[in-house]
């Protein structure tokens, strides 16, 4: 039977962690909040948290604590990711160093304890700890209780992130939305705006789509939608990000790339899916790419892009026009 002193400790335990649920939609505050917990249990010299979110595109972010400023931190992140990698490939990551004492003592970190966190199979965060000491400051009953609390936090998390994720998802090809290409357009301006780096937008248009629907049926065109969508996703750098702007409009925003390289990767989109079977049937796409200029604005570049695309439909179809 449980005596009263280890009850209370259960008890009190219980109560920190469901003081975290208030927190789940405030990332920082709860991983601040985490800390204070691992810190209260656990000895280290450094400790991360980890939250991987059902976006692959969405750079994940291990937040490492550290009481020691000559540890490897390198190291230590390499260590962290290699483990989380086995179970699912991390496509980016990073590490954010917080800094808790300047102590630059020489340590050997003698034990470490690395932990995914899985749920419904996935992959949805972990914690990592180094330490030149014994990890553990309670016996093993009271180590297994709070890893299973931290468990549900971070089931609480990833089950949030994938009803904010799903928001920004359309339902028929899978692409990011129409608000969300709003929300990336504006953060792309701003970011080449800052460091005076270029992007390009480019926007798809599928030739004769309402003749596609009208003479072979609304199921058939969203085949169509559904093929093409998957054409460009393979098609393109994981830093490229493909978004359906509207019926039968899908947009591209390609950082890093003035219009002028970017014209080729969209022409050789072009030939590929003139080229594809979409069930014996032939279908082609317009492209219209406009490039970020220091006199721009957002809305000045989408409707650049979209004056390109306007050319490539009434000079024939079947072309990529880009402006200059």
């Amino acid at each position: 039977m449980m005596n009263y002193a280890v009850n209370t400790k259960y008890i009190d335990i219980i109560n920190e962690f469901r003081g975290l649920i208030d927190f789940i939609n405030y990332k920082d505050v709860l991983i601040e909040k985490m800390f204070q917990i691992i810190d209260k249990h656990f000895n280290f010299a450094a400790a991360g948290i980890f939250f991987n979110s059902p976006d692959n595109l969405e750079v994940n972010s291990l937040e490492l604590f550290t009481e020691n400023i000559s540890l490897n931190i390198n190291n230590l992140e390499q260590k962290f990711f290699s483990s989380m990698e086995k179970y699912k490939q991390i496509l980016k990551h990073k590490t954010n160093l917080h800094i808790l004492k300047r102590d630059s003592k020489n340590i050997i970190l003698n034990n470490e304890l690395i932990l995914p966190f899985m749920f419904d199979e996935k992959l949805i965060g972990g914690i990592c700890i180094f330490s030149d000491k014994d990890i553990l400051k309670d016996e093993i009953e009271v180590f297994n209780f709070i890893i299973n609390e931290f468990l549900s936090i971070f089931k609480l998390k990833y089950i949030y992130s994938e009803q904010v994720f799903k928001s920004s998802i359309d339902g028929l090809t899978g692409l990011y939305n129409r608000h969300q290409f709003d929300i990336s357009l504006n953060h792309e301006f701003n970011r080449s705006q800052r460091y005076k780096t270029p992007f390009s937008l480019a926007m798809i248009d599928i030739d004769h789509f309402k003749n596609i629907n009208d003479t072979l049926g609304h199921q058939f065109g969203d085949f169509v939608l559904k093929e093409i969508s998957q054409i460009i996703q393979q098609a393109f750098r994981k830093t490229d990000i493909v978004y359906r702007y509207g019926g039968e409009e899908i947009a591209i925003l390609m950082p890093e790339t003035d219009s002028e390289h970017a014209f080729l990767p969209l022409e050789r989109l072009r030939q590929k899916i003139s080229s594809h079977d979409f069930g014996g049937e032939n279908v082609t796409v317009s492209i219209g790419v406009a490039g970020y200029k220091n006199n721009n604005s957002a809305s000045e570049i989408l409707k650049s892009a979209d004056n390109m695309l306007y050319k490539a439909k009434n000079s024939g179809r079947n072309k990529v026009v880009a402006n200059q």
